[in-house]
């Protein structure tokens, strides 16, 4: 972690990175490969001067996912590092590499294509192959099945043999099952026959039952009637006895609630009394309460405060701790920078400018953070400040504290005395209470069982009537169900018929005098239609005439004397007036005869209203003569009804007998009942029987058809036997063309491997060309390392920028002058000197002396996957161990110019010595890349 202001880190963070890589240990292993290796290259043969020869080796490794990427960059590199020392011993030009590049290509994509072809060439084979299989499957299962078969043929005889046997036997259980059913039904006919004779006898027993009921029914309900009428009677007389004990009752408790409000009234005082006393006991209670409540605050108010006053105290001291850190800061930060300033000083004459700028960073960056310390210093002081001024307001508190517990405690003292006096007050009136409270219960009792005896006599009232009520409802029923009517019912009704006679005989004066006013007003209603026509035809002539003078006025305008037209003109102004009264006039009537046909029209309704009055009353008095009528004749009824107690005695002796015949009935539809269920039972055991036959026909048949199906299945067994052979040829025909197809595969692959070889060997050729550098000392030092130095030598990442000699690193977060400082560094240590060697990470940021040869950074692997040399190889086991194919290849080279260094697989003789040591050489370079690991990044 650092600060979000330590903007040295943040830039070297967020910097490209360049990987690096250096050697590990190798083990037992690692050095076994490296000695096959070694051998397989010294005893290689040499290429000729006219022929390549293209040799693979494929070598299998198994390595962690950690050390595919080493063993791929170091094979690359190795390739190009190769390819690099053979350009400068040869002299290659870049047009002659681009051609070789160009034909590696084309034999890349043809080997490219070969694959494409072979692969769909396994997947056809492999499709052919799956077809054979199936097909050989389908041959076994019907040979399997024939050879089952025959097994088979044995017991399926034996099993229709037995189906043969068993067909017999269920068409004999068809003939006895066919024999007692006929049994069964000449039985059930027989009793069918007894259930007719007793069903004729009960339907004439029935019909002599029924010819009695109507006789016998309206007997037992005049009877009931008759007892309905006689519990009204009972129950009317029970009401009267309860009203008057419900009187003697209610004065009882009259009496009884009197003594009981008196008592309340005394218990109310008491209890008012006593209340009194508990409300001051309890505003006492409150009081002593609120006084210990205030202690307790006070108390706990002390406490707080005093705590408060010991962690502001704390707090003091750490805020005067944390200023005296951040004087102490400053100072060293003054004393660090007085020293940078002396190295300065001393090292102006004898160090690099680029140091010394270093220096003068390192200083400048040293009086910021002196800044950042003042400030800090000041910032201390203010809240040292701060803390003292709340120190100061927490002791003001605590001493307040303090003063408001005294008093509370005095306060608390007066107020229990208060409460001792108030218990006392408060036990005598609840002494008091008790008393009157217990008087008051004793009347509440006397009370409560007069109540409770008159609720009894109250509810025995409200029984009685609601029986009454039920009887008579019960009465009533009956009367209005059997068409009875009583004595009351007949006076009922004559007294509605006298009634309605009496409206009649009032309404019928109205319903006279109404018309004699109808009759008077039709005839003063006919002369006022009389004046309005005569007052119309007097308007109607008097406006002809005035039209006629208009006209004629209008036609002797021209012709006429002045005299005559003003003679017209005053004609026609008299006629105008005339025209005006006959107008008012025929109003007048008009209006006249509207107010006589309203009076009219008032005197029919109420002529209408009495006449309806006179015809309602004709009706409801036609009703109630005939309602008197019905009444009387329901009265006969009921008398006649209530005297024939015979009819009821005929009726019993007659049902009776029904019920005797309806015994025999059911006795005889009893049996026919059996006899039903057994010829059902015959019927059902033949119907079975039948069905058992059927089943033993179907299992026969379905037995026998099997038996000729396993014989015809058996009789196949020679064809199914040439059918697998065949088959079988066939896959294995298909296996081979497969096995071939896939080893052809295999083929091209490793053709394609060699291929794409020989086209990284030539990318890396044409690259060495394009980046090669004039300078031996600067060897493969990159662009952008900017780092001042001696000696630094070997790839070096653009972020290092450290002052100094020997590319050493210094920040100012230690600033930790010295000289000396070797090995691995990292740039928290930032302590400038001389002579820093060794290899060098980008994390670490320790560039070294003497660090050749080229680092190229390791291609990443994509999860389980792998990629060298273009061949992708997926991991097989749990540690996601990978199967690494690294191919050793003699690479196709071009021929050389004749003026050109030769490479040493050109084929002079002179070379081969040096050929076989270069090819041995670029081998160990590769077998080393397996121990490539410490992958760092910058």
């Amino acid at each position: 972690m650092f600060s979000k202001n330590n903007k040295k880190m943040i830039a070297e963070r967020s910097a490209e990175r360049t990987l690096k890589y250096g050697l590990v240990k190798l083990n037992v292993g690692l050095a076994s490969v490296l000695l096959a290796t070694g051998l397989t290259f010294a005893g290689g043969q040499a290429a000729s001067a006219d022929t390549v020869t293209t040799s693979t080796e494929a070598q299998t490794t198994e390595v962690a996912p950690g050390q595919n990427d080493a063993a791929t960059s170091t094979t690359e590199t190795t390739n190009k590092a190769d390819a690099a020392t053979q350009t400068e011993n040869q002299g290659l030009t870049k047009e002659s590499a681009t051609e070789s590049l160009k034909d590696a290509k084309a034999t890349q994509d043809k080997a490219q294509g070969e694959v494409t072809e072979a692969t769909k060439n396994v997947e056809d084979a492999t499709t052919v192959r799956n077809d054979a299989k199936d097909v050989e499957a389908s041959a076994q299962k019907d040979l399997d099945a024939s050879l089952q078969a025959k097994k088979d043929i044995p017991a399926a005889t034996d099993k229709v043999k037995e189906d043969s046997a068993a067909l017999d036997n269920a068409r004999d259980d068809v003939d006895k099952a066919q024999d007692n059913t006929e049994v069964a039904r000449e039985a059930e006919n027989t009793a069918v026959v007894n259930e007719n004779v007793a069903q004729e006898k009960v339907n004439a027993q029935q019909k002599t039952v029924d010819d009695l009921k109507p006789a016998a029914d309206q007997a037992t309900a005049a009877q009931n009637t008759a007892k309905a009428a006689d519990d009204i009677v009972s129950d009317q007389a029970a009401i009267q006895k309860d009203t008057e004990d419900e009187a003697n009752l209610q004065q009882v408790v009259k009496e009884a609630q009197t003594t009981v409000n008196n008592l309340v009234e005394t218990a109310r005082q008491a209890a008012e009394t006593e209340t009194q006393a508990v409300d001051a006991l309890k505003k006492a209670k409150e009081a002593e309460a609120s006084a210990q409540t205030n202690v307790d605050a006070a108390q706990t108010a002390l406490k707080d405060a005093t705590a408060q006053a010991e962690k502001d105290k704390a707090a003091l001291e750490e805020a005067q701790k944390a200023g005296d850190a951040a004087r102490a800061t400053v100072k060293g930060w003054e004393d660090k920078i007085a020293q940078w300033q002396q190295f300065l000083v001393d090292e102006k004459d004898t160090s690099s400018s680029e140091h010394l700028n270093n220096l003068k960073k390192g200083i400048a960056a040293m009086k910021v953070r002196l800044g950042q310390a003042q400030d800090a210093v000041a910032e201390a002081q203010k809240a040292i400040d701060s803390v003292l001024d709340v120190y100061g307001a927490s002791r003001a508190k605590q001493t307040k504290a303090e003063e408001t517990l005294t008093k509370a405690n005095a306060a608390l003292a007066v107020a229990k005395m208060l409460t001792a006096a108030a218990q006392t007050k408060e036990k005598a009136a609840a002494k008091s209470n008790a008393e009157a409270q217990a008087a008051l219960e004793a009347g509440k009792v006397a009370l409560e069982k007069s109540q409770a005896e008159l609720a009894n006599v109250q509810d025995k009232l409200a029984a009685d009537k609601d029986k009454l009520v039920a009887d008579q409802a019960k009465y009533n029923d009956l009367k209005s169900q059997n068409n009875f009517a009583d004595d009351e019912d007949v006076a009922e009704a004559q007294a509605a018929v006298d009634e309605a006679q009496a409206a009649v005989d009032k309404v019928q004066p109205n319903v006279d005098k109404a018309n004699h006013a109808v009759h008077a007003q039709e005839k003063v209603v006919k002369a006022a239609q009389a004046a309005v026509d005569e007052a119309q035809a007097n308007l109607d002539a008097v406006s002809e005439k005035l039209a006629q003078w208009k006209q004629a006025l209008v036609d002797e305008k021209d012709t006429a004397t002045s005299y005559h037209l003003d003679n017209l003109k005053k004609g026609i102004k008299a006629l105008t007036i005339r025209q005006g009264q006959a107008q008012d006039a025929l109003k007048a009537a008009q209006e006249n005869l509207a107010n006589e046909q309203a009076k009219l029209a008032k005197f029919q309704a109420v002529q209408a209203k009495n006449q309806a009055a006179l015809d309602s009353a004709n009706e409801a008095l036609t009703n109630a003569k005939n309602t008197l009528a019905d009444t009387e004749k329901k009265n006969a009824d009921f008398k006649d009804a209530l005297a024939n107690t015979q009819a009821i005695k005929d009726y019993e002796a007659a049902s009776t007998t029904l019920a005797e015949y309806q015994k025999e009935l059911a006795s005889a539809q009893e049996a026919v009942a059996k006899a039903e269920a057994a010829f059902n039972e015959a019927q059902q055991k033949e119907d079975a029987a039948k069905a058992a036959y059927e089943t033993a026909k179907e299992t026969y048949l379905t037995d026998k058809a099997k038996l000729q199906d396993l014989e015809a299945l058996a009789a196949k067994e020679d064809e199914y036997v040439v059918a697998f052979e065949q088959a079988s040829d066939k896959l294995n025909e298909a296996q081979a063309a497969l096995d071939e197809a896939q080893k052809a595969l295999q083929d091209k692959n490793a053709s394609l491997s060699v291929a794409n070889g020989e086209v990284k060997y030539w990318e890396g050729v044409l690259a060495a060309l394009e980046t090669k550098t004039p300078s031996k000392d600067a060897e493969t030092q990159t662009p952008d390392t900017d780092k001042p130095g001696e000696g630094a030598k070997g790839n070096e990442t653009p972020e290092t920028n450290k002052p100094g000699e020997g590319a050493e690193t210094q920040t100012p977060e230690t600033d930790k002058p010295g000289e000396g400082a070797k090995g691995n560094e990292t740039p928290e240590t930032d302590k400038p000197g001389e002579g820093a060697k060794g290899n060098e990470t980008s994390e670490t940021n320790k560039p070294g002396e003497g660090a050749k040869g080229n680092e190229t950074p390791a291609k990443t692997a994509n999860e389980d996957k792998v990629v060298v040399n273009d061949v992708k190889k997926v991991a097989t086991t749990p540690e996601k161990k990978v199967e690494v194919k690294t191919i050793a290849k003699k690479a196709e080279a071009p021929k050389a110019d004749a003026k050109a260094a030769t490479l040493p697989q050109m084929g002079e003789k002179d070379n081969n010595e040096a050929a076989v040591v270069g090819l041995g050489l670029a081998g160990v370079a590769g077998t080393l890349g397996l121990g490539v690991l410490n992958k760092k990044r910058s």
